[in-house]
């Protein structure tokens, strides 16, 4: 199901019944429609010895080593295997019964992630207990076109894009999964993870409940 440019682009406000389980099928390039075999790719990489990587399903994106990528094609498979966790999810997932979630991705939700939901670097300081991202020094924050929305803040550049929503860990609340591609402003760094968020009651805390790099 694909959430249409309605969803992504509503109000803030949490709605009175919970969105259907849905798919951003937009923010996943070379993702194609195959009834009866699942969801089929049509994605080409370099290979670190020269020859092409070629991925028709995700079970193949699952199974690659990423030393077998191209070091200059390494985060376009991150990518491809953030939008694949995020389709295996939304796969795996079913409607929510409840919802303390607006609608779209905004601004406004971002700012109150906990600062958790912040890109990790390398050597990166542990941010204070109760953070959120809008207490990060030098933080600037913009809605984008497609339903994104970009975080700048004294080290990075983020984009957060809304890639599904449902229930994702069968305790009934809305969750959200939101992909996260990032850069440093002042190096070299980039990277994609998958963040998955839920906000467990009405006027309650947003929280960050699971994150594909800090998964087993």
């Amino acid at each position: 199901m694909i959430l249409m440019s309605s969803v992504l682009h509503g109000c803030t406000a949490v709605p009175a019944a919970p969105p259907p389980l849905a798919f951003n099928e937009t923010a996943f390039a070379g993702l194609l429609e195959s009834a009866g075999e699942g969801r089929r790719l049509d994605h080409v990489l370099n290979g670190a010895n020269g020859g092409e990587l070629r991925f028709s399903h995700c079970a193949q994106v699952a199974s690659t080593d990423a030393a077998a990528v191209r070091e200059d094609q390494y985060p376009l498979f991150q990518l491809l295997r953030a939008n694949c966790q995020a389709l295996a999810r939304y796969g795996a997932g079913q409607p929510a019964r409840r919802s303390h979630l607006p609608e779209t991705l905004t601004p406004a939700l971002v700012r109150e992630l906990p600062a958790s939901a912040l890109p990790v670097v390398g050597g990166q300081a542990t941010s204070p207990a109760g953070a959120r991202v809008e207490d990060a020094p030098g933080m600037s924050i913009e809605a984008l076109p497609g339903g994104r929305v970009r975080v700048l803040t004294g080290t990075d550049d983020s984009v957060y894009t809304l890639m599904a929503q449902g229930d994702f860990d069968g305790d009934g609340v809305q969750d959200m999964l939101l992909r996260l591609d990032w850069r440093t402003r002042d190096a070299f760094g980039r990277g994609v993870d998958l963040l998955q968020i839920t906000r467990r009651s009405a006027g309650g805390a947003t929280e960050l409940n699971w994150r594909l790099s800090a998964a087993p």
